[in-house]
């Protein structure tokens, strides 16, 4: 992989050397018709009727080798009455820092840039730039590579004249999320049609979650619109749009033509007027390779699209409600993602008639620079200090830890549908296992007066007082409930097989979530209330021996992998370990039977320590395997093997199939939503173990 990389990077240098020669020969020569436009404003293709030019269209963007779909390169802030565009917001500077990438899924992304302008470059969502591999035929000194206020790349090269770059690129080791979501706005374009207004105030109505009704809203507009550009009838409809400004969406609704730019303007319109926190963004959508086998970005697949603010996950949705009928759209991705959820941040860029020169650009950095050294000068503030600590402990960066305590604070939040936190609901659960060992004894405290008493023990005694007007009497019994606990139970070992396949990137049906996200949540969720039990119980009783809790995670993706050996810790490194695991791009198959022998490993060296430590029979944990997927896995015969030989040693194991069906011996009841999963599964284990171990849990 690296040495095709490095020859498809030497390809692109030695073109990049040649047509600077040709430029630099022929200074008069009008070659750049492949540049980008300065002018980074989104427009619509209705405007005006496009002709059919012979030949592959000039590549503004490539990247090798090919990769196809959503490149999203900016999001936009205002839409304009005047000139009926969407424009951007000022430029806020931050510092562009080397991320950590999957290498393997490497490409080379080139183009060329005017000398002094601000580009956007487009990537595919949950990509970044390797700052550290990034060719330009231009002064070194010269380039600036940094991020906008939302996390997205630009670039800009100082001087005169055209210049050629190029810069690997790969996806995210971990996805990103909890960065900044600036909405845009809609106010410009006059009112919805009555028609629209009245749909979303009946959707309203049904109480649905909000990524749901986002959805069911722009499945509406893209559902009754047609699709139409680059024809005469197409101009003649926009012409009709934008007439007057105060009837734009109410003309859209009565001629239900569109393009992809009216008809996620409507919806970005239609969102807000809902309620719903959301901007239109613009980039390219990639359908085909080109004859060197590149993805191509052009003016010709230039396409636009909404996203959405999702509060659960912390991150915005692409939503795309362009109607049925753009060639260069990939339809059922579309439909996909109407039902899904993607990754992404906002891009804000500059009009050319805003570019900043030189020293402005070098101002501004430096103030963002100053900014930056008086914020680390004050004095840290307490949750500074936690992030930091965590940081340590986890060996992980700042930002990670940042990410995590984020994460770990919102789904101990997550509600049932009775308002009760689930975190607290699990918690009770969990204890219950300890209370099941527990014995209460009266103990005898008296005689007390009536206000502290629980029963009348001294008829007689009360009786004189009463009669001596003493409002207070005495002759009562207060009864005080001592716990003798039964350290009987050797606790419970957990070992997860969580899936982390290609499909895990589609739609959990209940929530309208990835269902890696609700995953990553759940499972988080699931262990932190777990651990936190055991911390509690442990605290309480001041017995390290009560409810000893371990657990072990692993991923069923393209290949299998232990990413938490068993453990009964749950410091910060154990809980990024965990966190970061769940939190990877899901691809790839499922080779359950991988994880399960993996699984194995740990099981096998924990009955070998028991059996040296001479532990008793009554005392040996709990053994449990829960195996969680969205289907069927890649083996199945060998994973129904490896469960036979797991339960041979003591392992009890079950199947969790998330909206399917398992055809497993061990499968658990079907489950229609991850997010069902924790209460499911914590029930499941006590049930289970009623069979195995009737005496220790009763």
């Amino acid at each position: 992989m690296e040495k095709d990389l490095e020859k498809i990077a030497e390809e692109e240098k030695q073109t990049m050397e040649k047509e600077s020669i040709v430029d630099k020969n022929s200074p008069g020569e009008k070659k750049e018709n492949n540049l980008p436009p300065k002018d980074e404003n989104a427009r619509s293709s209705m405007e005006a009727q496009s002709e059919k030019k012979e030949g592959e269209p000039n590549a503004i963007f490539s990247v090798k080798p090919f990769f196809g779909g959503y490149f999203k390169q900016a999001s936009y802030h205002r839409f304009n009455p005047k000139n009926f565009q969407w424009e951007k917001d000022d430029l806020e500077i931050e510092d562009a820092v080397q991320e950590n990438l999957n290498v393997p899924e490497t490409r080379i992304l080139s183009g060329k840039i005017q000398g002094g302008q601000i580009l956007s470059l487009p990537l595919p969502y949950d990509w970044a730039i390797d700052t550290e591999n990034f060719e330009t035929d231009a002064p070194r000194e010269s380039v600036n590579i940094f991020r906008n206020q939302n996390g997205d790349w630009q670039l800009r090269i100082g001087g005169e004249g055209v210049f050629q770059y190029q810069s690997r690129i790969a996806p995210r080791q971990s996805v990103e999320f909890g960065k900044k979501f600036s909405e845009s706005d809609t106010s410009a374009g006059g009112p919805l049609a009555q028609e629209l207004q009245e749909k979303i105030a009946e959707l309203k109505k049904e109480n649905l979650l909000a990524m749901k009704l986002a959805r069911e809203i722009a499945k509406y507009i893209r559902a009754n619109l047609v699709y139409s550009s680059g024809t005469p009838e197409s101009v003649a409809v926009w012409q009709r749009y934008t007439q007057n400004p105060e009837e734009f969406f109410q003309r859209i609704w009565e001629q239900k033509k569109a393009d992809c730019f009216v008809a996620n303007t409507l919806a970005t319109r239609a969102l807000a007027e809902a309620g719903i926190k959301t901007r239109f963004v613009g980039g390219y959508f990639v359908k085909g390779k080109s004859k060197e086998g590149a993805a191509v970005m052009h003016s010709g697949n230039g396409h636009g699209w909404c996203e959405v603010w999702d509060d659960a996950s912390g991150r915005p949705v692409r939503l795309d409600a362009t109607p049925k009928g753009d060639p260069n759209l990939d339809e059922e991705q579309q439909e996909k993602d109407l039902e899904n959820e993607s990754s992404g941040e906002g891009d804000f860029g500059e009009n050319e008639d805003e570019l900043m020169s030189e020293e402005e650009l070098k101002k501004k950095i430096e103030e963002m620079r100053g900014q930056k050294e008086k914020r680390e000068q004050r004095k840290t503030s307490a949750a500074d200090l936690e992030k930091e600590r965590f940081a340590e402990l986890a060996e992980c960066s700042p930002a990670q830890a940042e990410e995590f305590l984020k994460t770990l604070e919102r789904v101990r939040q997550i509600k049932d549908s009775r308002g009760v936190a689930v975190s607290d609901r699990l918690i009770t659960e969990w204890k219950k296992i300890v209370t099941e060992g527990t014995v209460e004894v009266d103990e005898y405290r008296g005689p007390v007066r009536m206000d502290e008493g629980d029963i009348l023990e001294d008829p007689v005694s009360a009786r004189i007082d009463i009669r001596s007007r003493e409002f207070n009497p005495t002759g009562f019994e207060r009864l005080k409930k001592e716990e003798k606990i039964e350290t009987e139970f050797g606790g419970i070992n957990i070992y997860f097989s969580f899936d982390l396949s290609r499909s895990m990137n589609d739609p959990d049906k209940a929530t309208g979530r990835r269902k890696v996200d609700v995953q990553r949540d759940v499972g988080l969720l699931f262990a932190d209330s777990l651990m936190q039990c055991a911390a509690v119980s442990r605290r309480e009783s001041q017995n390290l021996d009560l409810l000893p809790i371990k657990i072990m995670v692993t991923l069923s993706s393209s290949r299998g992998e232990a990413k938490l050996h068993l453990t009964d810790k749950w410091s910060p490194k154990e809980q990024w370990a965990f966190f970061s695991a769940l939190n990877q791009p899901a691809k790839g198959g499922t080779p359950t039977h991988k994880t399960l022998e993996l699984i194995e490993k740990d099981f096998d060296a924990e009955l070998a320590g028991l059996k040296k430590k001479k532990i008793s029979k009554e005392k040996l944990p709990l053994h449990y395997t829960a195996e969680i997927s969205d289907g069927a896995p890649d083996d199945f015969d060998e994973t129904e093997a490896m469960h036979d030989k797991l339960k041979s040693k003591g392992m009890a194991v079950r199947s969790f199939c998330i909206g399917g069906w398992s055809a497993s011996v061990d499968a658990a009841d079907p489950i229609a939503s991850f997010s069902q999963l924790p209460e499911i599964l914590a029930k499941d284990i006590v049930e289970k173990f009623k069979k195995l171990n009737p005496k220790r849990i009763k």
